[in-house]
C-alpha cells in the first residue's frame, strides 16, 4: 500500500501561450501538477467541473469570455466549491479585485508584480498536501 501522494492539482485559465508555458513550469517546479488549461471561459468552466482541481488559477482577460465569467459560473452553480480560486491578472485595479472577491475568488494577485507571491501560495499548498498525505499514510500502527 505504498501509494504515492497525489500532488496539488491546478487548473490554469490563461489566454497567453507564453504565460501558460511559464506558469505551467512554475506550477510543476513548486511540486504541484497542472491538471489542465484553457484560454476561454466556457471551456474552463466545463473542464474544472469535470476535473475537480484543488486550485484554479484565473486570468481576467481571456480569448473568449472573461475570468469574471468563470468565477461567476463556479460561484452561482457551486461547481467546485472546495477548489481554491486564485486570480492572477494584469487588470489589478481595485474594481477588478473587489469584483473578483465578490464572485468567489479566494486570493487576487497582480500578474505584473505579484506572480511570485501567487507561486509561493501554490508552493505552500502543495507542501501542505504532501505533509498531510504523508501523515495519513504513516498513521497506521507499526508492527514489529
Amino acid at each position: 500500500m505504498n501509494e504515492t501522494p497525489k500532488p496539488l492539482q491546478v487548473y490554469l485559465v490563461e489566454d497567453s501561450p507564453i504565460a501558460q508555458r511559464f506558469l505551467g513550469s512554475a506550477i510543476a517546479a513548486v511540486g504541484a501538477e497542472l491538471d489542465g488549461c484553457s484560454d476561454n471561459a466556457q471551456a474552463a468552466i466545463a473542464d474544472v467541473f469535470a476535473l475537480q482541481p484543488d486550485l484554479i488559477l484565473i486570468d481576467i482577460s481571456l480569448a473568449s469570455g472573461s475570468g469574471f465569467d468563470v468565477l461567476k459560473a463556479l460561484h452561482e452553480h457551486s461547481l467546485v466549491p472546495e477548489a481554491i480560486k486564485v486570480v492572477l491578472t494584469n487588470h489589478a485595479d481595485a474594481e477588478c479585485r473587489n469584483l473578483s472577491l465578490r464572485l468567489g475568488a479566494d486570493r487576487f494577485f497582480d500578474k505584473s508584480s505579484e506572480t511570485s507571491q501567487a507561486m509561493a501560495l501554490i508552493s505552500t499548498l502543495a507542501a501542505e498536501r504532501r505533509v498531510a498525505r504523508f501523515r495519513t499514510r504513516s498513521s497506521a500502527p507499526l508492527h514489529h
